[in-house]
């Protein structure tokens, strides 16, 4: 049984769409899948309910889908971010798309649409509305979302996806269901750390496989190893990380994350195989991986805001030799 078979079963024993309204909030990480999960249980309901849309399901009069605004050179918005551009563009490997600015946030005049698209009855039995991250939510459309949430004039289905449960409003949580969407694969043993980390992000590989965004991703245990023997200047290394894209201090959290826990795991466990062939090249010790977790997190939420990445990374790298060396 594959992850989308698997939530689809564990989703439908929880949830029945023949009731009038449901708040759901879908949480994994970015690149995971649960935006496919979504689409494909929408197709479900309309199977079963005998609804035929012709063409794409997303093109239904019934369904809403909010992401991040788009902005043309004028200032005004004239779409929002499919969810292949919104992979794209918080990983960090694109910023603009046909040469149009994306908005930082989701705004209350999106939310007062759905509003709009709320107050009429559904054209068949629901109305489905998607936000795809919900975390841009602003404080204000976060607060007007709230009140919709509370009461629809219309059966309406609220898909709120996720990849960070901590970064929504407790308000907004404490109305709706929470649903975790199983990512991990137990397929093949994955005998590297980079087929393990995207094996779990199966959906960025595919968006990507035309690009050369991970072609140099493989090297990046040996850069660590050099760090850790004082080997590599750490500084000779910051073009290429700023390079690397948003994903990349994920990846390197994972990675680390792994070191701290890997000698506690099964020998079985697909996570040991990659652990192993990383224990070949990097030796450090859990508390100075925990040290590295923890500085690696504050740079994370400092890499959306800052303009200038080969400066932020010149920093993290100063202070990661420190605590590798």
């Amino acid at each position: 049984m594959n992850n989308l078979e698997r939530n689809t079963k564990q989703f439908k024993s929880q949830y029945d769409f023949s009731k009038r309204n449901y708040n759901i909030i879908i949480n994994s990480p970015n690149g995971t899948g649960k935006y496919d999960f979504v689409v494909s249980m929408i197709e479900d309901y309309y199977k079963v309910n005998n609804i035929i849309i012709p063409g794409n399901i997303m093109s239904s009069p019934d369904i809403m889908y909010i992401s991040l605004p788009i902005y043309d050179k004028s200032g005004n918005k004239n779409r929002v971010l499919t969810n292949e551009e919104r992979l794209m563009y918080e990983f960090g490997f694109e910023d603009k798309f046909e040469n149009n600015r994306v908005g930082t946030e989701i705004t209350i005049d999106q939310v007062r649409d759905l509003n709009d698209f709320t107050y009429l009855s559904p054209h068949y039995r629901h109305k489905f509305i998607i936000i795809n991250n919900c975390n841009y939510l602003n404080n204000q459309a976060s607060a007007a979302l709230l009140k919709t949430l509370e009461e629809t004039n219309c059966p309406a289905i609220f898909i709120l996806l996720t990849p960070d449960l901590g970064h929504i409003k407790d308000t907004i949580k404490s109305r709706c269901h929470c649903f975790l969407y199983d990512y991990m694969s137990e397929d093949n043993p994955s005998y590297l750390f980079f087929d393990y980390f995207f094996s779990k992000k199966s959906k960025l590989k595919d968006l990507t496989k035309d690009h050369n965004y991970f072609e140099d991703y493989n090297s990046i245990d040996d850069e660590v190893r050099g760090l850790i023997e004082n080997r590599i200047n750490p500084l000779e290394l910051s073009e290429t990380w700023s390079k690397r894209g948003a994903i990349f201090l994920d990846y390197l959290i994972e990675m680390f994350s792994l070191l701290m826990r890997g000698s506690f795991l099964n020998d079985n466990a697909k996570q040991k195989f990659a652990y192993n062939a990383l224990c070949k090249k990097i030796s450090i010790s859990p508390s100075r991986s925990i040290a590295v977790i923890r500085l690696l997190y504050n740079y994370k939420h400092e890499i959306r805001s800052n303009i200038n990445k080969k400066f932020l990374y010149d920093n993290l790298l100063i202070v990661l030799n420190k605590e590798l060396y």
